[in-house]
């Protein structure tokens, strides 16, 4: 991965879903996502490792407020 998209903005905000005992509910941000200049995939980059629940791990992403 370069460097390149560490100076831009990022196209995605990355949370984790999280479980309370009664639904789950979208926790804290964890990182930022940016779209591969040919619109194929993402990079994500993530400060903080998620712990998965029965071994599954849902991130939710939301666009940066303008």
């Amino acid at each position: 991965m370069t460097d390149n998209n560490q100076s831009k903005k990022p196209d995605l905000y990355i949370h984790v879903k999280v479980q309370d005992g009664r639904s789950d509910r979208i926790g804290s941000r964890i990182g930022v996502a940016f779209h591969h200049k040919d619109g194929t995939g993402l990079n994500i980059i993530l400060d903080a490792m998620p712990i998965p629940v029965d071994g599954r791990i849902e991130l939710v992403c939301f666009p940066p407020k303008e």
